[in-house]
């Protein structure tokens, strides 16, 4: 009786998971062996769409371009994060809650907000960027035009997005971590270093993991900041995988071959997460 409750308790979840997530991947899945060119069902293409998707040398690039962007944004947001928690952690008082508070707001706040405001700061003729490296330089700075510093800013509003909910997921797992233990170390003799690596890091490998997962998701399927920041420009240059799949379906009506990248994307995805953790040998 009383599994035939917990599963009663259960149920509304797991329908919600199975209409939400499980029947539209699989949907997406059939729409993806078909040429489905404006909703029109077409002839059975099989494997054809992904054939297609991987030779091609533009969607090749992007997925190469948007895991080298996630990797970095990831890891500064995960290491900006790891030093906001240390700090916050061996400080008490109001100027700690403040920059703890400080550090959450890129993490609450719309993306549309956030990447509306980044744009309008380096916007070319009317953002503060152009107008105070104008002063100094006398020339715009242009960097949304430009490949290499556009490609920098979109990698920096990722990890300025991400690093507040880094910084809270450590941080819960350093207050985890019973003080007599650390005491202890420091009455065997260990300096704060020691301490810092062969205790601390060791018993956060878990918070740790689980905001690596998080943002390397987050990052790499994230379509608002970058149509915001940069819509792709300049030219392909932040042109990331999930652009793609959007302009392949709303811009072009390739429902067919979207769906195939859809799928590509999410088997990445999949294989990062399984990837994340086999290196930190973590059982989940």
């Amino acid at each position: 009786m009383k599994g035939k409750n917990g599963f009663l308790l259960v149920l509304p979840a797991m329908l919600l998971i199975l209409f939400i997530l499980v029947i539209p991947l699989f949907y997406a899945f059939y729409c993806s062996l078909y040429n489905l060119d404006y909703l029109v069902k077409g002839p059975f293409q099989g494997l054809g769409n992904y054939r297609y998707l991987l030779n091609d040398p533009e969607i090749t690039g992007s997925f190469i371009r948007t895991t080298v962007i996630t990797i970095l944004a990831a890891g500064v947001s995960l290491i900006l994060g790891l030093a906001l928690a240390l700090w916050i952690d061996r400080h008490t008082g109001p100027f700690a809650y403040v920059i703890e508070m400080i550090g959450l707001v890129p993490w609450v706040i719309s993306m549309v907000v956030g990447a509306l405001l980044w744009r309008w700061i380096f916007t070319t003729d009317l953002g503060l960027i152009d107008l105070f490296y104008g002063k100094l330089t006398g020339k715009p700075a242009h960097v949304l035009s430009r490949v290499r510093p556009a490609q920098i800013l979109l990698t920096s509003v990722l990890a300025w997005r991400t690093v507040g909910y880094s910084m809270i997921m450590i941080l819960a797992g350093l207050k985890a971590l019973s003080p007599d233990l650390i005491e202890a170390a420091r009455i065997d003799g260990a300096g704060p270093w020691q301490i810092l690596m062969r205790i601390k890091l060791p018993l956060i490998k878990t918070p740790m993991l689980v905001s690596s997962i998080v943002l390397t998701l987050s990052n790499f399927t994230n379509n608002t900041v970058p149509m915001v920041l940069t819509a792709g420009g300049p030219g392909s240059a932040t042109n990331v995988i999930t652009l793609h799949v959007y302009k392949m379906s709303f811009t072009y009506y390739q429902f067919g071959r979207s769906s195939a990248l859809s799928i590509l994307v999410f088997l990445v995805t999949l294989i990062m997460v399984v990837f994340y953790t086999k290196a930190v040998k973590y059982d989940i």
